[in-house]
């Protein structure tokens, strides 16, 4: 049995529907096949008895705007929440105790040096070193590691204890390995304009000042709100879950794609919307210089455990939470708290919500282990670090196997590659987290561009199409 369709969107994620969504939007018809039998991948939240549980991503970067803007073309402009006010920020686990961060830190590059010397966190050695950042020439090389750039700028104690467990809550990505080029490319850029990133960062401050508005955003009732607005708003789409398409064939000016049991689906055009190595695996038969690329772009798994707790229960938590740098041999890598970062997370201040994750360095093999196991393991670890031992009211586990992509060292070569070779293939375009970005603004960008692609060349014209 064969079904037609202008366009297949393979992969149902936050970048699949924002494609399909402008696909839509500019007449041409779409069918969406996902593998998993629900549509919104990562960002998914659920409500269970009161509680908003995230699985995925709980906010977003509100200052790139790109989220937003969809947000408001969906109607979602108004249920949109900063975190809440004077809850003070994320801290970081060293040495059997919690460190604040250095205030005026933009992400690892202080702009601040008063908070910087009253710090815990760092001895005198290393709030030295990191001065010399300010008397340091320009220099790296060209796609050099993040271990390497902040070895060099600020020396060892800020990677260790400020840079590495940042970035492995961001990217559960080790920084020897990870191009620095592809994944901070601001740093570069901060560098390169300013010399020093403690000036650079100053400045950035001073331009920012009098902006009002929290940095991180959510919805009222979760980020699933987001992509369930977008499955809504695609409508009468051709949509099917649960089905995983197991081969791509060029067939005449088109394309055929199996979906097992002597199914397929023909399409004047695909957007790949997949994870890395699905995507190589589709792509071998057809374009193989690209699959050969993208099959070496690195995927990780990590998994979250969300605890809620009677809040009598539970020693004084401040801030949103804290970080716990690989140093320190533990298998949780982060711990958020959920119900101070955001409103409307518990039904009322009886409860508190935690959320760890875990995975890095030393939490590889626990993150994909038995969940009962993984639960069991998180909560030791709290009993350490927090002292909290009470039995949680709810528990909710969520494992992502290879589900966080790493852009290690030459990752934006192997990118460059993929996509010259699609160039002459211009009715296949791969989008989403591989490539240019994880995070949700950088997703939504990456299925508009590919709508753009196909709108602008190999759709031109075609039968099909609602014009």
């Amino acid at each position: 049995m064969s079904e037609i369709g202008p366009v297949v969107v393979v992969g149902g994620g936050v970048t699949g529907l924002v494609a399909a969504h402008h696909l839509l939007q500019a007449g041409v018809d779409v069918a969406i096949v996902e593998a998993s039998q629900r549509l919104g991948g990562k960002v998914r939240t659920e409500h269970v008895d009161g509680f908003v549980v995230e699985a995925g991503p709980d906010s977003f970067v509100a200052q790139k705007r790109t989220v937003l803007e969809l947000a408001a073309h969906l109607g979602l402009d108004g249920d949109v929440r900063p975190t809440r006010p004077g809850v003070g920020g994320s801290r970081v686990w060293w040495d059997g105790r919690l460190h604040d961060l250095p205030e005026g830190l933009l992400l690892m590059a202080p702009s601040r040096l008063t908070p910087l010397f009253r710090s815990s966190l760092l001895s005198w050695k290393g709030k030295l070193r990191v001065l010399g950042d300010l008397f340091l020439p320009r220099g790296g090389s060209d796609d050099e590691s993040l271990e390497s750039f902040v070895l060099r700028r600020l020396g060892p104690e800020m990677l260790e204890r400020v840079a590495q467990p940042l970035v492995a809550g961001i990217h559960a990505a080790e920084p020897s390995t990870m191009s620095l080029r592809a994944s901070f490319p601001r740093f570069l850029d901060m560098e390169r304009e300013h010399r020093s990133l403690f000036l650079a960062a100053r400045a950035a401050r001073k331009k920012a000042t009098g902006a009002s508005g929290s940095h991180f955003v959510t919805f009222a009732r979760g980020m699933g709100q987001l992509t369930d607005a977008l499955v809504e708003a695609i409508g009468p789409a051709y949509v099917r879950t649960g089905v995983a398409v197991t081969d791509l064939e060029a067939r005449g000016g088109g394309y055929r794609l199996g979906l097992g049991a002597g199914s397929t689906l023909e399409a004047a055009a695909v957007v790949l919307a997949a994870p890395a190595r699905t995507t190589a695996r589709l792509l071998a038969p057809v374009v193989p210089e690209a699959a050969a690329a993208i099959g070496g772009i690195a995927q990780v798994s990590t998994s979250t455990v969300t605890l809620v707790y009677r809040a009598a229960d539970v020693p004084e938590l401040s801030g949103t939470g804290f970080l716990v740098p690989a140093a320190q041999g533990r298998k949780v890598t982060g711990v958020t708290f959920l119900s101070n970062k955001w409103p409307g997370r518990v039904p009322d201040d009886r409860f508190v919500m935690l959320r760890a994750f875990v995975g890095g360095r030393h939490g590889q093999q626990a993150a994909t282990c038995p969940r009962d196991q993984l639960v069991e393991i998180v909560r030791a670890e709290l009993a350490e670090m927090l002292d909290l031992r009470a039995d949680p009211v709810l528990t909710r586990v969520f494992q992502w196997v290879d589900g966080l992509h790493r852009y290690t060292l030459g990752h934006l070569d192997r990118v460059r590659v993929a996509e010259a070779a699609l160039d002459q293939h211009p009715g296949l375009v791969v989008a989403g987290a591989a490539f240019h970005g994880i995070g949700l603004n950088e997703c939504v960008d990456s299925g508009r561009r590919a709508a753009m692609r196909l709108l602008a060349g190999q759709l031109a014209g075609q039968p099909g199409g609602r014009r």
